[in-house]
């Protein structure tokens, strides 16, 4: 299979799903410990703001936007159809989309106002955070289908540590700009993980599938 999990990654999206579940309970009855720590980080974040820094932050902030998550998708996608991969590529695409309506919903449910000072393009409600979702979503789906199957070991590791740079540089951005609260963006990450982990637990069904329809019996899985 082009696209496997091990058992170890299943634990860890399993351990994560919780913690972020049980973060998603303690924002919503407003628990000390998350709204507390939230308010120290956005009180000291708001004290880092220059010129400078304005400018870097936006374009992680940019970088990390859901429109431009889809986009590196998409092109990966076209990347993999290129190739002859094509149900990796609907796997990719089918993986980031229905992620960010399930983070979508799960914001509609919790409705947490964003904190205050925010900009006005930031709309909608906090909790979790769509950018990093988004963002780590896509960043996830790298390190699972196109890092492993970078020959150089050195190259996978400046890779791997490049993308996760832009993961968290971006989340970084959310709280600079007053966009998220730190635990929006830390149950994010929890949620993109174990969502990405459980879509490539069903990738082998899934393929498996799609094999047995004409215009997909000959490809790769």
């Amino acid at each position: 299979m082009i696209i496997s999990v091990k058992n170890k990654q299943i634990r860890r999206a399993i351990l994560f799903v919780v913690l972020a579940i049980l973060l998603t309970i303690f924002v919503k009855i407003n628990f000390i410990i998350p709204i507390g720590i939230d308010d120290g980080i956005r009180y000291f974040m708001s004290t880092t703001q220059t010129g400078l820094n304005d400018i870097v932050m936006s374009i992680f902030s940019f970088l990390g936007s859901p429109v431009v998550d889809l986009i590196y998708i998409f092109i990966l996608a076209g990347v993999l159809l290129v190739a002859g991969l094509r149900i990796p590529a609907i796997w990719s695409v089918l993986t980031i989309v229905l992620g960010e309506f399930l983070a979508f919903v799960v914001c509609q449910l919790v409705e947490r106002n964003r904190p205050i000072g925010h900009l006005l393009s930031d709309t909608g409600y906090s909790f979790p955070s769509l950018h990093i979702f988004g963002i780590f979503t896509a960043i996830f789906i790298l390190l699972l289908l196109v890092i492993p199957n970078i020959t150089s070991s050195r190259s996978q590791l400046i890779s791997g540590w490049a993308i996760t740079l832009v993961g968290l540089m971006s989340l970084l951005s959310r709280l600079y700009f007053s966009a998220n609260y730190l635990s929006d963006t830390v149950a994010s990450v929890l949620f993109a993980y174990a969502w990405v982990i459980l879509a490539a637990s069903l990738y082998s069904p899934l393929a498996k599938r799609l094999t047995k329809i004409s215009i997909f019996e000959h490809e790769e899985i």
